[in-house]
């Protein structure tokens, strides 16, 4: 038997190196942005909050979680905000120990001592930041 071996011309093979190329890029981009996915404990999300947003300066929060995406969190005293009459709603973020945001938090009392809290992509999942505010550099805590 003989074969007969068709070369591919010189521009096809271009074109197809460069959408491998594009195709290996933005496979690679994808798993930067999984590994970049921080896990969060308790403390961790505790201690961000005061950090954060002005809203939690001075309230000693603490937080539980079971899979370290939701937290629900406590605070020990009422933030210091004469202008709402209830936190319910209330959507606030919270930042990493490098300053960028992590996640967000929903109020869930009047009196803006019970928040949910939620990391990464689950925070924009539940309606609390946007996907392009998602590990955005703030760096000290936000208010409003």
């Amino acid at each position: 038997q003989s074969r007969t071996i068709t070369k591919i011309p010189r521009w096809r093979r271009s074109r197809l190196t460069a959408a491998a190329t594009i195709v290996g890029g933005v496979l690679l981009a994808g798993a930067g942005s999984a590994a970049a996915v921080t896990f969060f404990s308790s403390s961790d999300v505790a201690s961000a909050l005061p950090g954060s947003a002005a809203v939690f300066a001075g309230t000693n929060p603490a937080c539980a979680t079971s899979d370290h995406v939701t937290f629900q969190c406590t605070l020990q005293s009422a933030p210091r905000n004469d202008t709402l009459v209830s936190y319910v709603g209330s959507r606030e973020t919270f930042q990493d120990a490098s300053g960028d945001v992590a996640g967000g938090c929903v109020g869930q009392d009047v009196a803006g001592l019970v928040w949910t809290c939620y990391a990464g992509q689950s925070a924009v999942d539940h309606g609390i930041l946007s996907a392009a505010l998602l590990g955005q550099h703030v760096g000290g805590p936000v208010s409003g």
